[in-house]
């Protein structure tokens, strides 16, 4: 019987270790993913004081459709962690070359296409989108450089996907940490008053080679380059199928996000677009905190399949889920609580809409990420990403049915409930989908659950009372009130501590 310590995890060395070592890896990978966030957050008010805010929105445009064209890679992108955690925890070498350099092949395969439409159609959208004329010749040099922009974004989420699947995690944060730093001080040294946009591009494809040759550079122990290069038709038509699947899922959540903006512009003045995006920036935000788990955990849910099959992965799940649905949840609370708060001392009382739009939001992601967050790790690992592709399409199904009536009844806020009760809906979908797939069951909370959630929640809102009182508002208030939300959850994790720490069921059965 698979014994409790055959429970395997790679370390940076590749070797087997113990589930508590789970936790380092989990830093390690919320530091590569919030460096790009910070390096946004820091560099933004200089860009904007230095650019001018015509060209700082001609670059936010660029931004845009750079985030969009990676989301729509075809999936790509989001499998590539899944099969090379595969090929590492067969030892399979070879097959994660030809991963590797078919993957770099087809993204630059993609970046042609996308810069062989922006030669064809960079006139008419540069008319299209009302750039102002003293800036239409920077706008065309941007939209010239998208694709080889695309490329080296793409390419650099191989070299992440790489060393995510061979649990590289101290390495990752090392190269995406130092390419963030390289790229914020030649920003700030470089850039200057003036029509500095194509350098900037240059400095943004810099930072993604950056990633990319030192992602590769670190991960080459785990590749070996011989002929065939490219991966057989068979590999071909198995990554395609799973990338399709994927890309299907990647696009509701894309979709979802854009018709929210899109509904409130056709029912609402055009103000209420600016009170969705604050509050839907705040949600957002936060529910990445938990997401930032997501390597690690499927790297390990993947190697346990590889090597056990789907007995192990089904008994490595309630292991997982015991610690992950109390946590997220109590996160989900406290955070969903407080957030009203926390956008009002952002920006003010006038804008308090914007924190209830973040509320609702945030109530809905939480138990998205509490319930579908174990399970996706699941699913994808097992090869079977279809049942994630099936619940976020019942989420947007719902989503669409609500939104017209809820935006009627509740301006911006009924547009979001929407949103929330159908992500909400296709969660618990998605609980149901994968009981039927492999016997996955919800776990009880903790005892002390409800004492500690309620006792954190108390003292984030006190807190945050408390400082929205000061009067104060901007960037550094909000670091502010970020401070009880962080009091109360410490709190709620020494209540829920002895609890989490005792062996599971399926622990205990698996050392016996």
């Amino acid at each position: 019987m698979w014994s409790r310590n055959h429970s395997t995890h790679l370390t940076e060395h590749g070797t087997d270790t113990p589930s508590r070592h789970l936790l380092p890896a989990v830093g390690f990978s919320a530091l590569a993913q919030g460096a790009p966030l910070l390096t946004n957050l820091v560099l933004t008010p200089y860009l904007i004081r230095h650019l001018g805010l015509d060209r700082f929105g001609v670059w936010s445009l660029i931004l845009v459709l750079l985030a969009t064209l990676t989301v729509l890679d075809g999936g790509i992108g989001a499998s590539l962690a899944r099969f090379h955690a595969h090929h590492a925890a067969r030892g399979d070498q070879e097959g994660a070359g030809r991963l590797v350099i078919g993957s770099l092949v087809a993204f630059v395969g993609l970046g042609a296409v996308v810069t062989c439409l922006c030669l064809a159609l960079t006139p008419a959208l540069v008319t299209a989108l009302d750039v102002p004329v003293r800036l239409r010749e920077e706008a065309r040099q941007l939209l010239l450089a998208l694709g080889p922009l695309l490329t080296l974004a793409l390419a650099s989420n191989s070299a992440v996907a790489l060393l995510q699947a061979n649990a590289r995690f101290r390495g990752l944060a090392a190269v995406t940490g130092g390419s963030c730093l390289a790229y914020a001080v030649a920003v700030t040294v470089l850039i200057d008053h003036g029509p500095d946009l194509p350098l900037l591009a240059v400095l943004a494809a810099g930072r993604y080679l950056l990633v990319t040759v030192g992602g590769l550079a670190i991960g080459a122990q785990h590749l070996r380059i011989q002929r065939p290069l490219l991966p057989s038709r068979a590999e071909r038509r198995e990554f395609g199928g799973y990338a399709a699947r994927m890309q299907m899922s990647g696009f509701t959540v894309f979709l979802n996000g854009e018709i929210d903006a899109l509904v409130i512009a056709a029912l609402l003045p055009v103000r209420y677009v600016g009170i969705y995006a604050a509050g839907y920036q705040a949600a957002t935000a936060l529910r990445s905190l938990p997401l930032y788990a997501f390597p690690p955990i499927l790297t390990r849910m993947t190697h346990i399949y590889t090597r056990h099959g789907l007995p192990g992965a089904a008994r490595e799940f309630p292991v997982l889920q015991a610690r992950w649905l109390p946590c997220v949840l109590t996160y989900g609370v406290v955070t969903t609580a407080a957030v009203g708060l926390a956008v009002q001392v952002w920006l003010g009382p006038a804008l308090a809409l914007s924190g209830a739009v973040a509320a609702v939001l945030l109530a809905g992601y939480s138990v998205q990420v509490a319930l579908t967050g174990i399970r996706t790790c699941f699913v994808r690992a097992i090869g079977r990403p279809g049942h994630e592709t099936r619940y976020s399409w019942f989420s947007t199904a719902v989503n669409l049915a609500l939104t017209v009536p809820l935006t009627l009844l509740f301006g911006v806020v009924g547009v979001v409930l929407s949103t929330a009760l159908g992500i909400m809906a296709g969660s618990a979908y998605f609980v149901v989908l994968c009981r039927r797939l492999a016997g996955l069951r919800e776990q009880r909370l903790p005892r002390r659950w409800p004492g500690a959630t309620a006792a954190a929640t108390a003292v984030a809102l006190l807190g945050d009372l408390l400082v929205l009182r000061l009067g104060l508002h901007g960037v550094l208030p909000l670091l502010l009130a970020g401070l009880p939300v962080l009091a109360g959850l410490v709190i709620a994790a020494a209540l829920l501590r002895p609890e989490l720490r005792a062996p599971h069921p399926a622990e205990e059965e698996d050392a016996a």
